[in-house]
């Protein structure tokens, strides 16, 4: 199993992508490099994600649009 840190978030799933968003921002603030992983409780198991086809494109895009600077 998997833990959360300052540096390390995890969202069940990419429907959490706002949070995620700001979870990036801050990690990003404070410690100037991090992770964000889409299919892991927030207390630490697996429980995966099915994706579409667009759905890193969009994930990507998203913090792109959101984060300044870029």
């Amino acid at each position: 199993m998997f833990k959360e840190s300052e540096t390390i978030k995890f969202k069940k799933t990419t429907a959490e992508l706002k949070e995620a968003v700001v979870s990036i921002s801050a990690i990003l603030n404070k410690h100037g490099r991090g992770e964000v992983y889409f299919g892991i409780k927030d207390d630490g198991p697996v429980v995966g994600q099915t994706i579409g086809k667009n759905t890193i494109k969009d994930v990507t895009q998203t913090i792109v649009d959101n984060i300044e600077p870029k």
